[in-house]
């Protein structure tokens, strides 16, 4: 994530048809980074690295597109994403500062992946207390994604900060001011993929 956000200012955030409410909004200039238009489904993608082999795709609809470019996430959609970004110059990009957290309870999906004696009477788990009726009842995984100036909890920042370009005849601003997907992944494995629709409730 950009490690340069300034400006940080209160600034209106689209919830929909006259609804909106006020946000702190991240504000970084000229920077270059990969950008796709999906002409097809009507929606920007920026991709922002992390340090390492993790990046973000932050996906914003154009107004009323949500819908379609939700039913349209399938692996080819990301694939396609992937394959068509290219390195643009950003004049400037906004973004809110959000948070999101979520917890998912894991004592259903790890029998399925054959973890199945550590929740029975079977389980030995006598090394971490001494005790041998000891099993495990739940297993909760918590996932947070933390967008901030200085990027976020899960890495360091990476950006290239340019020199604008005096001669440039089509600037261009990316304004998330309004609601848009977060998909989070490293190395082709999806980590994280979230839905913003209010910064302040997530």
């Amino acid at each position: 994530m950009p490690d340069c956000f300034s400006d940080t200012f209160e600034s209106e955030f689209h919830l929909g048809k006259r609804r909106s409410v006020k946000v702190p909004m991240m504000h970084i200039e000229d920077l270059t980074t990969p950008y796709f238009r999906d002409e097809d489904l009507l929606c920007s993608v920026v991709e922002l690295k992390y340090t390492g082999n993790a990046s973000a795709l932050f996906i914003l609809p154009d107004e009323g597109k949500m819908q379609q470019v939700e039913a349209s996430l399938q692996p080819e959609t990301l694939r396609k994403w992937e394959d068509s970004l290219r390195p643009r110059m950003i004049d400037d990009l906004y973004m809110p500062k959000f948070s999101i957290s979520t917890d998912y309870s894991l004592e259903k999906i790890l029998p399925q992946l054959g973890i199945r004696e550590v929740f029975s009477k079977e389980a030995d788990l006598s090394r971490i207390t001494g005790a041998k009726d000891l099993r495990v009842s739940q297993v909760v995984h918590k996932a947070v994604l933390d967008v901030a100036e200085t990027g976020t909890e899960a890495a360091a920042a990476t950006g290239v900060k340019v020199i604008p370009d005096s001669g440039k005849l089509y600037p261009m601003t990316v304004n998330f001011n309004r609601p848009f997907l977060v998909i989070v992944s490293d190395t082709n494995n999806l980590i994280f993929m979230a839905k913003v629709t209010n910064p302040k409730e997530n």
